[in-house]
């Protein structure tokens, strides 16, 4: 986690066109997700959901922030008081929350984590980006020629 510049979310309006096109070359992206980070609501969960619904990425990951001991996030939040529990190795799992979050409770982060969680691994969803890949990338000649390596 960049917690000070926070390159990533300044590309955000790039990451529609990125997954059209690594897709369009029948490359299955990984769309990858962290929610409850600082500045989250719990509106960042139909958020991200529409966003998988609409980009479609052939795979999805989300998960939790997690302060892993030693950490410049787990510094922050030590000395912010948001630390759940001191040292707890075992809740360093990407799953489990250790963290108050900023603009909700944890009991609504981790229901909004698992009613997302249901909704994009659900068999009809997860079939839906498999199907819209398949139907969408594969079954058209690719836009442009692949360049073997000799």
């Amino acid at each position: 986690m960049e917690l000070n510049r926070n390159w990533k979310k300044t590309k955000y309006p790039r990451y529609r066109r990125a997954i059209e096109r690594i897709q369009s070359h029948g490359i299955r992206v990984n769309a990858c997700f962290v929610v409850g980070l600082d500045g989250h609501g719990p509106d960042i969960f139909d958020a991200l959901y529409d966003f998988v619904e609409e980009t479609t990425p052939f795979d999805v990951q989300v998960t939790y922030p997690t302060p892993f001991p030693g950490t410049a996030m787990y510094q922050q939040f030590k000395q912010q008081g948001r630390l759940l529990e001191d040292g707890a190795w075992e809740r360093c799992t990407l799953f489990d929350i250790n963290f108050r979050p900023t603009h909700m409770t944890v009991e609504e982060l981790r229901a909004g984590f698992h009613d997302l969680a249901r909704r994009l691994y659900s068999d009809e969803f997860t079939k839906y980006r498999r199907d819209t890949f398949k139907e969408k990338y594969l079954r058209r000649p690719m836009t442009r020629p692949m360049r073997m390596a000799v």
